[in-house]
């Protein structure tokens, strides 16, 4: 999904710290639900996996359709870390082993820290050494999973459990690098990763976010369209592996262990976002769907106040300028992407104005007029193109517009002022913070950004 995040290519101890300011922006747009789940509407949470001190045991079947991938510690999920690299390395904290033709045979046995970098050549596969050595090219994919008590391995630097495919691109331009592991142990590289390391008595909006994650991982399950189910980013969930991993993200994924959002008993894409604002908005003010029962417009105004729940956010309020010259520089390079422009351009810009809103009170349509014609942009689409000199999309839908001109009455410069940050759908997480510190357990949270739904336990058949 195509919205802004932080520190997206920051290395992990950056985003990391980014994080701890200011939460992103979540999932995009709900999919259909999952039926073919086992839901337990008791509520009653599955106690804690054992933790990982032995030596790992092989994944379920790859080849088992995705419903039947189930092992002791649950469902196995298929994490895209690359799509389409040039060359990958593969480590692990302890012994480790390569293996070639999905596991058919053992190509490298591997002491923890050894390196070897995979690389494609006409279809196949090698792996190369740090001290030159190089193996047979063989056939795909190659698997890699660690061997010893304790250990993970490591892609390029950064830890993760489970263990990694690697397969040529369909187009044969690179590789595919995808880590196949638990559900529960995905989740802690995501919850602190998109919610940020946040403090003890906000545990329950760090639980919020451990059900809507996996809600939204539970509803990615079934599409088989890929070599695996969802990506790291992004276009999903933020993952970041073992390296993202906190003891209070962990202490959340293990209290809400197999907890679902569901609506009439069917498990639901629980999209979220940074702040709203004051207000959350219906899915179809955001996109081109229809709206869910459960995905309405919410108030996060705080009873008997003037104050917001997410009011806390470091963008509840902010202010954006654009130049003549940026502006005309944002169109050249963008609008394209989204209104039909003429081959010579759209032009230089002359005025922004909002034509319509939502009910919610953000922008459902703004026309931006050139001297070649007026361009009308809709909805999310407006924060792709309304984007920061350093590429960052627009922070919300939810602002104003000022048009500011010279002595010539010329268009000098367009101040957006604005409120929250992220598409405005589902849970609010500055606003699940600050539900947490006044005291709101998870369900309450749950329960106030999706009306209607039900917090469920899913089963493993």
């Amino acid at each position: 999904m195509r919205w802004a995040r932080l520190a997206r290519k920051a290395a992990l101890p950056a985003v990391l710290a980014a994080a701890a300011a200011c939460v992103t922006t979540g999932p995009k747009q709900p999919a259909a639900g999952v039926p073919p789940l086992v839901i337990d509407t008791t509520g009653a949470v599955p106690p804690p996996s054992v933790a990982d001190t032995t030596t790992p045991e092989p994944l379920p079947d790859i080849s088992a359709p995705q419903d039947q991938q189930l092992g002791a510690q649950g469902r196995v999920v298929r994490i895209a870390l690359a799509i389409g690299t040039r060359r990958v390395t593969v480590s692990a904290t302890g012994d480790w082993r390569l293996f070639d033709s999905g596991g058919a045979s053992t190509l490298v046995r591997a002491a923890g820290g050894e390196l070897w970098s995979i690389e494609q050549r006409d279809g196949m596969l090698r792996a190369v050494n740090d001290d030159g050595t190089v193996t047979a090219t063989r056939p795909s994919p190659f698997l890699a999973r660690a061997a010893s008590r304790g250990a993970v391995l490591t892609v390029n630097g950064t830890r993760y459990r489970g263990e990694v495919w690697i397969t040529p691109t369909a187009d044969g331009s690179g590789l595919t690098v995808v880590n196949r592991l638990y559900l529960e142990d995905y989740l802690r590289g995501v919850v602190p990763m998109e919610i940020g390391h946040r403090a003890p008595d906000e545990a329950a909006a760090v639980q919020a976010q451990a059900i809507a994650a996996r809600s939204y991982a539970y509803t990615h399950l079934a599409e088989r369209s890929h070599p695996y189910d969802m990506r790291n980013s992004v276009v999903d969930q933020v993952y970041g592996g073992a390296d993202a991993e906190t003891p209070l993200g962990d202490s959340a994924v293990a209290e809400t262990r197999a907890l679902v959002l569901t609506y009439h008993g069917v498990v639901v894409n629980a999209p979220y976002h940074s702040a709203c604002g004051g207000h959350t908005a219906a899915a179809s003010e955001i996109w081109r769907t229809a709206d869910e029962p459960y995905l309405v417009s919410v108030s996060d105004r705080i009873p008997g106040t003037d104050h917001y729940y997410c009011d806390i956010a470091p963008r509840f309020r902010w202010e954006r300028t654009f130049s003549r010259a940026a502006l005309r520089a944002l169109l050249d390079r963008y609008l394209k992407d989204y209104v039909a422009v003429s081959s010579r351009g759209p032009g230089a810009p002359r005025s922004v104005s909002i034509d319509s809103r939502t009910a919610s009170g953000r922008v459902r349509a703004l026309s931006i007029t050139t001297d070649r014609g007026r361009y009308t942009l809709r909805m999310n689409d407006i924060r792709f193109v309304l984007r920061s000199a350093d590429g960052e999309i627009l922070n919300s839908t939810s602002f104003s517009v000022d048009n500011e001109r010279d002595a010539n009455g010329t268009l000098a410069r367009v101040v957006v002022h604005g409120s929250g940050y992220g598409h405005g759908v589902g849970m609010c997480q500055w606003g699940a913070i600050g539900r947490a510190r006044a005291g709101q357990d998870f369900r309450t949270i749950l329960r106030a950004y999706y009306p209607g739904t039900t917090v469920a336990v899913v089963g493993a058949g």
